[in-house]
């Protein structure tokens, strides 16, 4: 039976608040925009803050597993069985992880507006795996040295792991500790392969660390540790040895929200609040484009850019309001002026490598409303006066010159898809 004497010995109840405190600071930090009321959202963003959830679980566990095995010689008096009494040791570390679980779910939940959904509850399982795993390394830990010494090297060697890989190693390594990078959008989802991967790695090195502490002899024992965890590291490297700095994704299939034509402006679900102020704010700069000779779009929609679109149709470059205050008119002007570049190449059969920043683009963003003085800020000097010069021509010059340079796709660079 679980008393809160027990829990009151342990380390769980100092790490709540401390560990609670930080996740919110990732969670926080991790929040740029207005509540997306995205479910796959909410999960993500709860996991964000494994970094520092999963080594305060890991911490507790070898902490736990220490106080564990020097009461082992007085529980060898009572009547319990072992799975009984194993039970009762680690049931401060479970609690705490499900307190803590539950508290990040709370968080992500208050900033995107909604629990988990979807494919959230996968992120949600990923954090849940991940505790489950460094659980079981730094029990065995726990097991293999004082405790004094295990609490401290499990917590920061799992925070290392997560979070130093995630910011400085090469592009395979931060892919194996399971710290995501980059998020699913309204648009584009993570594959499953990206959770999959980490959570075959902990359990390699959970099942090493098991056997180390567990196995007899010992010398046996290391080497087969060694051996295993040898084998996690390759097979893992070799699943993600291709991603690079980014993650596996495919496009989201969902029915999109549409209001308006000429053009009719089409959005995620999420973003069905927004479509009718969206459906207004297009109408000026897309006339000033269609004034300039650009043929208008017959539908704006937000999609994911690995979707094919039909000529006719542009892809509409916007995302949530950021934090305390509202996307200004040459912010919207120059989504506006990237969707012009991306449409007049579909209309024309190519396929827009989507490179933002192109001439052709800061050419459609000063037709589309941005100030001169705006737009200078963000080019070079070069640039800016190579881009004057396209300015003197005649209008319908200057159009040829736009759709010119966007059917070559002179902006892309080399390895560009």
């Amino acid at each position: 039976m679980i008393t809160w004497a027990n829990m009151r010995a342990s380390s769980a109840p100092w790490l709540i608040l401390p560990v609670m405190i930080y996740a919110y600071l990732y969670i926080d930090d991790a929040t740029f925009t207005a509540p997306s009321m995205y479910g796959v959202e909410s999960g993500e963003l709860a996991s964000h803050a494994l970094a520092i959830v999963v080594p305060g679980v890991a911490t507790c566990a070898a902490w736990e597993a220490g106080r564990h095995r020097l009461l082992q010689p007085l529980a060898r008096t009572g009547q319990r069985g072992a799975v009984r009494q194993f039970l009762r040791a680690a049931t401060p570390v479970l609690v705490l992880m499900l307190v803590l679980v539950a508290g990040t779910m709370a968080m992500a939940r208050r900033a995107v507006g909604v629990w988990p959904a979807g494919a959230g509850w996968l992120a949600v399982a990923h954090l849940v795996v991940l505790c489950i795993g460094w659980t079981i390394s730094g029990w065995s830990l726990g097991l293999l040295m004082p405790r004094s010494i295990a609490a401290p090297l499990c917590g920061i060697g799992c925070w290392a792991w997560l979070a130093m890989t995630h910011a400085m190693a090469a592009p395979w390594i931060r892919h194996l500790g399971g710290f995501i990078d980059g998020n699913s959008t309204v648009n584009d989802l993570l594959d499953p392969i990206v959770y999959f991967v980490p959570w075959a790695v902990i359990a390699g090195v959970a099942l090493s660390l098991s056997i180390l502490a567990r196995m007899r002899p010992r010398g046996w024992a290391a080497l087969i540790a060694v051996a295993l965890l040898t084998f996690t590291v390759i097979a893992g490297r070799s699943a993600v040895l291709g991603w690079g700095y980014g993650n596996p994704h495919h496009p989201r299939l969902v029915s999109l929200t549409c209001t308006g034509k000429e053009p009719r402006v089409c959005v995620p679900p999420e973003y069905g609040p927004y479509v009718t102020q969206l459906s207004n704010n297009i109408k000026e700069p897309i006339a000033r484009l269609h004034k300039a000779g650009l043929p208008a779009p017959e539908e704006m929609r937000i999609t994911s850019g690995d979707l094919a679109l039909r000529a006719g149709t542009w892809p509409l470059n916007w995302s949530l309001p950021p934090l305390g205050g509202q996307e200004g008119p040459s912010e919207f002007a120059l989504g506006i002026a990237e969707s012009a570049v991306t449409g007049t190449a579909i209309r024309a059969g190519v396929k827009d490598c989507r490179q933002q920043g192109s001439p052709a683009a800061a050419w459609a963003a000063l037709v589309a409303g941005v100030k001169e003085s705006e737009m200078r800020q963000m080019m070079s000097p070069s640039d800016w006066a190579a881009l004057q010069k396209i300015r003197r021509l005649p209008v319908s010059e200057q159009t040829q010159w736009f759709t010119h340079s966007v059917v070559r796709q002179q902006h892309c660079a080399k390895g560009m898809p």
